[in-house]
């Protein structure tokens, strides 16, 4: 099918990609938040990106879809914990990819995986739109992500195995797919961060259906079994400038946006709720400290949505751990805050609650930005070696987990 022939069938094509797009309207996608993770402290951040498999078409969560899936076959090849972020829509297509990424902060990820492709593999579209239209993707994704965030492209599905694909049109799909992944290595060739992923019809359990957990766990195999090694080889790196976003990020801009997603959060000054009151409990519990806090920065302030062993409702940012946690990579821990030159002078820390150790993860909203810390404290300094991360991390994720999917709290009276 080259030259002629395909452009004499784009147009039936299209229409025949059209009617799929409708039928996919009724197939199960997932509902939750677009997150999953793995436990495990020292977590990798990786972004999946795109349409198609990171979508999650025929699961209902993301935990059972290519996110999750991937998360769990990262942390057992690397031992380390693993966020996932989905930004997935089937309308995602190479000429919208670069609009759908303006948001993304690509500099916080070790990994971004790019699935793109699957409209213009049924659709027969133009091979020479998309070299150019993914040259562009692999431009704006390697530039706005930090020296090490290592760059997956996914390749095309085996369309036949899917059953609105696996007529005469879904044939055509796949050998037009086959021709867009020739590019798609020759072109991954050119960047230095950049890997291209294939993903073989052998690994698809499940024909005749979209896809199910059974698929996206074949997948994730194939995946995690080239990015895991990127990833250890990252962690081993000397990195000698500071973690955080490029030069190009406003640190001002930075900061409004976190603010704005505190302010559209809706969260300041309302009344407390089980639901984090519940969770602070627990991380009290777990390190047997004196107190235990879901706090938030907000401009000048750091306000606490639930609070044990303290009495005051609110403290200036100046005088915040969790100001300063919001900024750091994972968990901050203090073993002694007298013997910390960030902290020792704090009034918190010369005076009541004369504050010693201190352990802090970071919170985000749903849009990803932090807005506060799930932070644990005492009177009496500790070890830093035996505070427990993944625990606190499981934790903090439960807090974001319900910032998420709980309804809007009420505000203070």
């Amino acid at each position: 099918m080259r030259g002629i022939p395909r452009v004499l069938l784009r147009p039936l094509a299209r229409g025949w990609a059209a009617n799929a797009e409708r039928v996919l309207r009724d197939v199960p996608r997932p509902t939750d938040g677009p997150q999953a993770y793995a436990v495990g402290a020292d977590s990798d951040r990786i972004l999946l990106f795109g349409s198609g498999p990171v979508v999650g078409w025929g699961v209902l969560t993301h935990n059972l879809a290519l996110s999750g899936a991937l998360a769990r076959a990262l942390s057992r090849r690397t031992g380390r914990g693993v966020n996932v972020d989905v930004t997935a829509e089937p309308q995602i297509i190479a000429s919208t990819a670069l609009d759908a990424l303006d948001d993304a902060k690509l500099w916080r990820y070790d990994a971004v995986v790019v699935a793109v492709g699957e409209y213009e593999a049924t659709s027969l579209a133009s091979l020479r739109d998309w070299e150019r239209r993914l040259r562009d993707i692999l431009v704006h994704v390697t530039q706005a992500s930090s020296r090490g965030t290592e760059i997956f492209v996914i390749g095309s599905q085996p369309y036949r195995t899917i059953r609105i694909y696996s007529g005469l049109f879904g044939r055509f799909a796949e050998q037009h797919g086959l021709a867009m992944d020739r590019i798609s290595v020759r072109l991954c060739a050119e960047f230095e961060r950049v890997s291209f992923v294939a993903f073989s019809p052998e690994a698809t359990s499940s024909p005749g259906r979209y896809r199910s957990s059974a698929d996206y766990r074949a997948w994730a195999e194939i995946l995690a079994t080239i990015m895991a090694p990127r990833l250890d080889a990252q962690q081993l790196r000397v990195v000698v400038e500071e973690p955080g976003p490029p030069a190009t990020e406003d640190p001002d801009q930075l900061e409004q946006q976190r603010q704005r997603a505190v302010d559209q959060l809706g969260i300041l000054d309302t009344v407390p709720e089980e639901r984090f009151d519940r969770i602070v409990a627990l991380a009290k519990e777990a390190f047997q400290t004196d107190s235990a806090a879901f706090a938030i920065i907000d401009r000048d302030r750091q306000w606490y949505k639930s609070r044990i062993g303290l009495d005051e409702p609110e403290l200036p940012r100046s005088m915040s751990f969790c100001a300063v946690a919001i900024w750091e990579p994972e968990l901050l821990v203090v073993g002694d805050a007298r013997a910390d030159e960030r902290f020792r002078d704090y009034p918190v820390v010369t005076g009541e609650p004369f504050v010693r150790f201190y352990a802090g993860f970071p919170v985000e909203s749903p849009s990803g930005h932090r807005i506060g810390a799930l932070c644990v404290f005492d009177s009496k300094p500790r070890d830093p070696d035996t505070v427990n991360a993944v625990l606190l991390r499981q934790l903090a994720l439960l807090v974001q987990k319900e910032l998420r999917e709980s309804p809007d709290p009420v505000p203070l009276n």
